[in-house]
């Protein structure tokens, strides 16, 4: 009887009393705040109550909208009997990798060179008091089977270790880190044939029956086809195109496509891209856009057209808040009974869709047609008697654009998955930045990216300092990552390039120039200046890397002002880099562009606003073009780093010199 009061008193007091988290504002940790695990935030003050009372760390890193993070919290962070065991014997820490990416990328490099494997969310890192990395882990399910240990077993095992073995073994991990993040690269020259060892080693793996670039899990890699675009641009090889081309479509009629409403998931789990892993990220639609925008400027292609115009209109009606983007939606979504079920919002049962669709008097045929057209099956493509839609003919059949609202009606009946509503600066840059581009397909979008671009300079940019992250009604207090200088300093550029507006280009130059200020540290670049040291590398995340993109806009702020001093920095960055960029290119796309521009130099054309307004450089075959307004001049001036190369009061001219650089 007593011990049954207990749990009640237990549960009851762990329900009505909220842990540490409770006053944060990340989404990711309020899921987490009323928890019986006792979770501290990443701070200070937590590693100092480690210290004091001698405990060692449990240290776990995800995001809100990780489908693997909620299975591991619903078996073990709302389980009893693991929340006593961490609590007796660990300080636990909840940390959002999306409000502090660098310590995500920290811990996965520890999580790599321990396991000699990629990591992924969540992360599982067991550290000594003093911080030492000790335990790398993922996802572990509560207890052990089938050949892998539970996390009860784990944290058991390595309380009782003596804590002398652990520190030794922490001190040697802690070496091998170091050593390996703080280990130089040598110096080489590129390749003269540096375009020739791209497009072989994007063909040596380029997937030609399914089209994309790895085998399953199956990513977007917006990096590679931007690479491979930008490689299509000087020298205009049709096979690299047709896999540019290929990949597209294969991604645009597949699952990874949300064939309903628009908007990419975030990667497909298998090979066909037909099955996906149902979360929206804003990032990767972001990334995808202007991949379809560039591929559309090419090709002329309408059905790029229209996944550019669906997926604005989708990630605009989900995400949009006061013209600012949140972060993601979940894969999953409740059923009708309540639970959460990957992929329950976005698929369909055959019986109950049809029988649904024969309410609005479509004939049989045409319902039969349609559902088949989109792979809808009574079996089901997906799980069970679950289909997720994706196209598998090539004609539309009678009735589709009807039948699509129905299914789009059909969903508003479910409940849309969890949103997380953090403004994320650097993600709100590759968006909007994608947006301004997408002006070329629609004017309006121009109109609506400064708008957005605009309200996040207001609320994330105050008195010169840029701010990381917050929740719209919160005042940010997070400051700026190196990613949020890249992603907007590029976004303003391209802001200028559309607008011509100077107060775009004059943040943009302060942006570069305080970045160098706070980043740039003995001859490297810093992921962030909050303490917590790491480097910055020239690989993406999810998405591009910020310092590859980073070294673009340095190259272009130097050159259209012939700043020798930044255009050094990139220089001098890129050659850091070279061993690994040169051998590997295809691993390190926004890098190759980098280098790809130092080759083949960036031009901007001068004159005064009259002239420059006249000039479209999408009609420019040049991969690396810009305008500028030069206020003491009529002419045109086509210019590099170090000197103008040609000029005349005739625009055709100047086009034509620099279109026969390459």
């Amino acid at each position: 009887m007593f011990k049954n009061l207990f749990i009640i008193l237990f549960v009851y007091s762990s329900t009505l009393f909220a842990n540490q988290l409770a006053s944060e504002t990340s989404p990711y940790l309020l899921q987490h705040k009323d928890n019986p695990v006792n979770w501290y935030a990443w701070n200070d003050n937590t590693f100092a109550k480690a210290k004091k009372e001698k405990k060692l760390i449990f240290l776990s890193i995800g995001y809100s909208t990780c489908h693997w993070c909620h299975v591991m919290a619903e078996e073990s962070f709302e389980d009893h009997e693991v929340a006593k065991l961490l609590n007796d014997n660990y300080i636990s820490i909840k940390v959002d990798k999306e409000q502090f990416p660098h310590i995500d990328t920290y811990y996965q490099n520890v999580y790599r060179m321990l396991n000699n494997r990629s990591g992924g969310w969540p992360l599982t890192i067991i550290l000594t008091p003093d911080m030492k990395p000790y335990f790398s882990a993922t996802y572990i399910p509560k207890f052990s089977g089938y050949g892998s240990s539970g996390l009860m077993d784990i944290l058991t095992s390595i309380k009782d270790t003596p804590r002398n073995i652990i520190q030794l073994k922490a001190n040697s991990i802690l070496n091998i880190v170091n050593n390996t993040l703080n280990s130089k690269q040598k110096i080489v020259k590129f390749d003269t044939k540096f375009e020739e060892k791209i497009f072989k080693q994007y063909k040596s793996y380029f997937d030609y029956k399914n089209k994309g670039f790895s085998i399953e899990p199956k990513f977007p890699q917006e990096g590679n086809l931007k690479l491979l675009l930008k490689l299509y641009e000087i020298n205009k090889k049709k096979e690299i195109l047709q896999m540019i081309t290929s990949t597209l479509d294969a991604m645009a009629k597949g699952g990874i496509y949300d064939q309903i409403d628009g908007g990419f998931y975030r990667y497909s789990v298998d090979k066909r891209w037909e099955l996906p892993h149902f979360e929206k990220m804003l990032y990767t639609n972001a990334e995808l856009l202007e991949v379809y925008i560039k591929a559309y400027k090419i090709t002329s292609n309408p059905l790029y057209k229209q996944i550019v115009n669906e997926t604005i209109k989708e990630i605009d009606k989900r995400f949009q808040e006061d013209k600012l983007y949140k972060s993601a939606s979940n894969a999953d979504s409740k059923n009708f009974n309540g639970y959460n079920e990957e992929g329950f919002y976005f698929m369909y049962e055959y019986d109950l869709i049809e029988e649904y669709l024969e309410k609005y008097n479509l004939s049989n045929k045409m319902i039969y047609d349609n559902l088949k057209y989109l792979n809808i099956t009574k079996d089901g493509n997906f799980d069970s008697d679950f289909s997720n839609p994706n196209i598998k003919t090539l004609n539309k059949p009678d009735g589709f654009k009807r039948v699509k609202k129905l299914l789009s009606k059909y969903r508003e009946q479910k409940e849309y998955p969890f949103i997380d509503k953090k403004i994320n600066t650097a993600w709100n840059s590759l968006y909007i930045k994608a947006k301004l581009k997408a002006s070329i397909i629609d004017a309006r979008y121009k109109k609506e990216a400064l708008e957005s671009l605009d309200e996040l300079l207001e609320l994330m940019y105050t008195n010169k300092i840029l701010y990381h992250q917050t929740i719209k009604g919160n005042t940010p207090t997070q400051k700026g990552l190196l990613e949020d200088y890249s992603f907007l300093a590029s976004t303003l550029f391209e802001a200028y390039q559309v607008s011509l507006d100077k107060k775009y280009f004059k943040i943009y130059k302060q942006l570069i120039e305080d970045s160098v200020k706070l980043f740039y540290k003995n001859n490297r670049w810093q992921d962030s200046y909050d303490g917590f040291k790491t480097y910055a590398s020239m690989s993406g995340n999810g998405y591009s890397s910020a310092l590859a993109v980073h070294i673009r806009n340095i190259l272009n702020y130097s050159t259209v002002l012939a700043k020798t001093k930044y255009f050094n920095i990139a220089k001098k960055t890129i050659d850091e880099f070279s061993n690994i960029i040169n051998n590997y290119p295809s691993y390190y796309p926004d890098a190759s562009v980098s280098v790809l521009a130092l080759k083949y130099e960036t031009v901007f054309i001068k004159s005064n606003k009259q002239n420059v307004k006249s000039i479209n450089t999408n009609n420019i075959d040049y991969p690396f073009v810009y305008r500028y307004i030069q206020d003491d001049t009529n002419l045109y001036l086509a210019c590099k780093m170090n000197s103008c190369f040609s000029f005349s009061s005739d625009f055709k001219e100047v086009k034509k010199v620099i279109e026969d650089l390459l």
